[in-house]
């Protein structure tokens, strides 16, 4: 029986414009077009996840203005239970301002607006989502301190947690909390703030896997952009560098994002981790050969024929 994702994190929508290049300190450049997307880490996220077949219910607040109603029908659109979203009367969605280059390498700016507001007094109130539910999946573009009162609940109540780490705490996450963490995916730069390692290739990240491990997370991923990533895809084996799919990549906006709603949507349908990382990684590449976020999200058929091209 396919188990039940609590969602948690940022929600917000994406302002996004395409140039050759990326403006430099002072410099305008002009460009030609405009595009509004849904958006956050945890938007992106949930509707990954749901998209690819996953049970994902919404814990976040929103505000009640016009962009707010926008991510709440975006949500609903790919199957998400939204009815745990709390609305604050007078607040206002996130908005992140994105520039994309001709690389697909992309700049951004972000403002949190009510994801700011989620407080851990709010999840204690509203800890009854995550009844019924398995895995807890969060980022922390929110509250550090909402996103630890919530992986505390999680694990008074049994679930197992994602944590997308992004943006990482300048002083790193706390023992307690790290030591909790089932499931953990930092890219480069958040690796050495977690680990002190800088990550420089594939040794790096084995040696980065080793220290998240002995912190206690179960299962560590160490992001390596457009390298692919490490991982142990069997926890009493060797690490792994698995090389990222080969596709015409034009924008890498969310690929990160729907990477861990795809391992989380095939982990809750009861893959092995192993299984999860090989379907991330597909989902995740087919994500950059179409612009946006969760518009880039690929179909579950799609995934599935190019696992079975690597695999033929």
């Amino acid at each position: 029986m396919a188990k039940r994702i609590l969602m948690m994190g940022s929600i917000n929508i994406d302002l996004t414009m395409y140039a050759d290049a990326l403006p430099k300190p002072g410099e305008t450049i002009k460009t030609d077009n405009f595009s509004t997307f849904p958006g956050g880490k945890g938007g992106n996220q949930a509707a990954a996840a749901a998209k690819l077949g996953a049970d994902v219910r919404y814990l976040t607040k929103l505000g009640d203005d016009m962009f707010s109603n926008t991510l709440i029908e975006s949500q609903r659109s790919y199957g998400v239970d939204t009815s745990r979203i709390i609305i604050e009367k007078g607040n206002t969605a996130g908005i992140a301002m994105i520039m994309v280059n001709k690389e697909a390498q992309n700049s951004i700016m972000f403002t949190p607006g009510a994801n700011s507001a989620l407080t851990p007094e709010d999840v204690r109130a509203h800890q009854d989502a995550f009844d019924g539910c398995d895995f807890l999946e969060i980022t922390m573009e929110i509250r550090t301190d909402t996103v630890y009162e919530a992986i505390r609940i999680a694990k008074e109540k049994g679930l197992k947690v994602i944590l997308d780490p992004a943006p990482a705490p300048p002083e790193g996450l706390p023992a307690d909390i790290i030591s909790l963490i089932d499931y953990m995916k930092p890219n480069e730069t958040e690796t050495e703030i977690l680990t002190g390692i800088r990550i420089n290739g594939a040794e790096d990240a084995f040696r980065a896997l080793d220290k998240l491990r002995s912190c206690g997370v179960k299962n560590p991923i160490v992001s390596l952009g457009k390298d692919g990533f490490a991982a142990y895809p069997d926890p009493d084996g060797k690490p792994k560098h698995f090389k990222a799919v080969e596709v015409n990549s034009i924008d890498t906006t969310a690929a990160g994002d729907i990477f861990l709603g795809a391992l989380s949507s095939r982990l809750a349908a009861g893959s092995s981790f192993a299984e999860a990382l090989q379907f991330a990684n597909a989902a995740a590449s087919l994500s950059t050969a179409a612009k946006g976020a969760q518009t880039s999200i690929p179909e579950l058929d799609d995934v599935l024929s190019l696992m079975g091209e690597r695999r033929g």
